[in-house]
């Protein structure tokens, strides 16, 4: 059978925003400049922060954007406040670097309390450093690291609403709780592939009032007792027994995916492309605090740009 191809039919409007992306106005508006000293008192030991969350949250936009280094960001945020005219004092970039440790990232900003359709998945990042060098000297190296970035994406208008940074060797289902956890407003129906079919993972969705749309694993069996079933569970027992084990599995397999839009799954998978796309699959910050702000940035961006257009595209009959 051949592969369907496919048409973008809002392209004026897609084009424009592809290059609006490129605009240094949409990540330094006029309204940051009014935010730019910090308003928040802290009772602790030491100075009080001097710039505002919004300002390091810019700088590090850009960082990631145009994927430059931290005394890059320096000099290209003061070449803007320069070219604006604007009387500010442009943060160094090591008060940049010691603010992204602490920095909160809100995802759910501009997140509506309407009922919401879950997608997820993960993927890996490499952070590169003196392994990665020790490898490109004398060749394979122990000390390759990567990091696991998880992520919860909104199918609706494809927002990621919440995200978690582990080392690569941690299991994607034990943290889809958090995940949902972080989501405000209903859940209806969360769709994952086959390594989010675990039991807290069932537990996780249930608990949320929504749907699992995750297919059992190849060798899944139902629930052994009879008379004491886990609720959270029932809804996996009746897909088991309806894809069955026997040689018509991959068909009623195929049956159930399309009956319950399994394949709008693809979406978080298609954003995973876009971001890698954009920012790399590598970063270089060292320390697990830095890369899990870095992530977190790359999230919030990808927010950003959906809001300027996404395509719309339909099947060429």
């Amino acid at each position: 059978m051949a592969k369907k191809a496919y048409r973008v039919r809002n392209w004026k409007n897609y084009n424009r925003s592809l290059v609006s992306r490129g605009s240094l106005m949409l990540w330094f508006s006029n309204d940051l400049a009014k935010k730019w000293k910090s308003k928040t008192i802290s009772f602790q030991k030491g100075r009080n922060k001097y710039f505002s969350d919004e300002v390091i949250l810019c700088a590090l936009s850009l960082k990631q954007l145009f994927r430059i280094t931290l005394r890059q960001t320096e000099g290209l945020l003061r070449s803007i406040v320069q070219l604006m005219k604007l009387d500010l004092i442009v943060p160094s970039y090591t008060t940049i670097c010691r603010r992204s440790k602490l920095l909160k990232i809100d995802l759910n900003k501009n997140t509506t309390n309407e009922e919401k359709h879950i997608v997820v998945d993960s993927t890996g990042i490499q952070v590169i450093g003196e392994g990665e060098w020790k490898k490109l000297k004398h060749g394979q190296t122990r000390y390759q690291v990567w990091k696991k970035l998880h992520i919860a994406m909104n199918l609706k208008d494809q927002n990621i609403l919440s995200a978690e940074v582990t080392d690569s060797v941690r299991q994607d289902g034990n943290y889809l709780a958090n995940l949902l956890n972080k989501i405000p407003g209903k859940i209806v129906s969360v769709r994952g592939d086959g390594a989010y079919d675990k039991k807290p993972c069932y537990k996780a969705i249930f608990s949320k009032g929504a749907k699992a749309i995750i297919p059992p694993q190849h060798n899944a069996i139902v629930q052994r007792n009879k008379y004491k079933k886990d609720p959270s569970l029932i809804s996996r027992d009746n897909v088991i027994k309806r894809l069955g084990n026997g040689p018509d599995r991959p068909q009623n397999l195929k049956i159930w995916k399309e009956e319950t839009n399994y394949h709008q799954r693809s979406l978080v998978e298609t954003m995973m492309s876009r971001m890698k796309t954009i920012f790399g699959d590598k970063m270089r910050a060292k320390s697990f605090e830095n890369q899990r702000t870095d992530l977190f940035i790359r999230c919030y961006v990808m927010n950003k740009i959906n809001e300027l257009g996404l395509p719309v595209s339909s099947a060429i009959c």
